[in-house]
């Protein structure tokens, strides 16, 4: 009869523990997911190219892609 009352109280010990593991698990897959996001988001946004303003080496170089760019730009002007 102690046995079966140990291995009963053995059994609720280790059911808590395992619910607990499960609290933890699913609070630490959370916080991973989070930081993961964030830190993609971070990385993406602090892309130099996003911020650069200068005007692209083919644009200075190239006459065909010089005059596009000056046709694009005329047609942005004339859409505001």
């Amino acid at each position: 009869a102690q046995h079966v009352k140990n291995k009963d109280k053995f059994e609720s010990v280790e059911e808590d523990w395992k619910y607990v593991a499960m609290v933890l698990d699913r609070l630490f897959l959370w916080i991973f997911a989070i930081a993961c996001v964030v830190g993609t988001a971070l990385i993406i946004l602090q892309a130099p190219s996003l911020y650069d303003q200068s005007q692209p080496i083919d644009i200075l170089y190239s006459k065909i892609a010089k005059k596009k760019f000056e046709l694009l730009k005329m047609g942005s002007e004339n859409s505001l």
